[in-house]
């Protein structure tokens, strides 16, 4: 099964669902569906299936985040808190910790982060007992030296030992109706996607449970009701449910504006989330009406300090948005910076 949407996800690599995130191991799903945990290194789809290729979502909040450049020197003002871009960066802190784990061969069933009341890097390692004492402290080593590598104090390190689940009968059943299900999906997205230049399609999702096909069109594309009734044919092909098909109309500019905000926060957001001195504890980002991005502390509205740290923040990230680099990304927009209290009061 899994053979199967590699495949699948391969063959539309230079599709518009380039970016469909499948079940990478169904097994794995019914384990988090037990106990409701997940370990990263790649996206996966919890509760519902829901396969949707969509960078327009409203609100983003943002957990393991990208890449950092080199900003170049500023004004005297940052004197209390440093710099963005101090180290230049290409991947997030999780998939570097990750990947340097598995060089150096250790068994790493995966990388998380918990952002529940602190901010913790979980490893989880496979192996019996014996094993894991034995490699549980390099492996602490080792993630902690490559934060320190960044100056990123505000993480802590928590090595567990992977343990594996027995399924029950109900959960084996549950898994052959998954694997079922997703080898319909399979053929039902391939066969709509043949379609993908005649459609003009910019997104495509299934949602099994409500029974929802979704497809997301330019909203310059006409003649949307002929397309739903092709749509329905497909379908009808494939399985005698009944599908109810959504098209959903896109301004391709402002999901382009999407995209790059999406992208100019995880860049900004690696060293504010990684480095005490920022207190920041959550970001978000909007481009409706025009871009915001948006900054959540660990201060109160009320400390003291609250306004000034909030403005030098505020300063120091818009002295970054304005490097050569992030102007390419920022592209002469009109964005607003909030900078937001523990309690949810603006700051700035």
């Amino acid at each position: 099964m899994e053979d199967k949407l590699k495949k699948l996800r391969e063959s539309m690599t230079s599709t518009v669902l380039s970016d469909v995130t499948f079940d990478q191991n169904l097994e794995r799903k019914i384990h988090d569906r037990i106990e409701k945990r997940s370990f990263t290194g790649k996206k996966n789809l919890l509760g519902k299936r829901f396969m949707y290729v969509s960078a327009a979502a409203v609100l983003l909040f943002a957990l393991f985040i990208g890449s950092a450049f080199v900003s170049p020197a500023m004004a005297k003002m940052a004197a209390k808190i440093p710099y963005l871009g101090q180290y230049f960066e290409s991947e997030n802190i999780g998939y570097i910790i990750h990947e340097k784990l598995r060089e150096k061969g250790y068994r790493i069933n995966g990388v998380g982060a918990s952002y529940q009341g602190k901010k913790e890097i979980f490893i989880d390692i496979q192996g019996d007992d014996k094993y894991f004492e034995k490699v549980k402290s390099e492996v602490e080593s080792v993630a902690t030296e490559i934060l320190k590598s960044r100056d990123y104090d505000a993480y802590s390190v928590k090595v567990g030992k992977y343990q594996e689940r027995i399924l029950t009968e109900e959960d084996k059943k549950f898994m052959q109706e998954q694997e079922k299900q997703a080898e319909q999906d399979e053929k039902i997205l391939t066969a709509i996607n043949e379609k993908r230049e005649e459609f003009q399609l910019e997104g495509l999702g299934i949602d099994s449970n409500k029974k929802i096909i979704e497809i997301e069109v330019p909203d310059t594309v006409e003649g949307t009701d002929e397309m739903k009734q092709k749509v329905q044919q497909i379908v009808s092909s494939h399985t005698n449910e009944s599908y109810t098909v959504k098209i959903k109309k896109i301004n391709m500019k402002k999901r382009d504006q999407d995209w790059r905000w999406g992208e100019i926060l995880t860049t900004v957001g690696e060293d504010l989330m990684g480095k005490k001195v920022y207190k920041v504890t959550g970001l978000a980002y909007s481009v409706y009406p025009s871009p915001e991005i948006i900054f959540k502390t660990s201060l109160k509205s009320t400390d003291p300090d609250a306004k000034e740290h909030a403005e030098q923040l505020e300063k120091v990230i818009e002295d970054y948005l304005k490097t050569d680099e992030m102007k390419e990304k920022v592209k002469g927009d009109s964005y607003t910076i909030t900078i937001r209290s523990k309690d949810k009061k603006k700051l700035n």
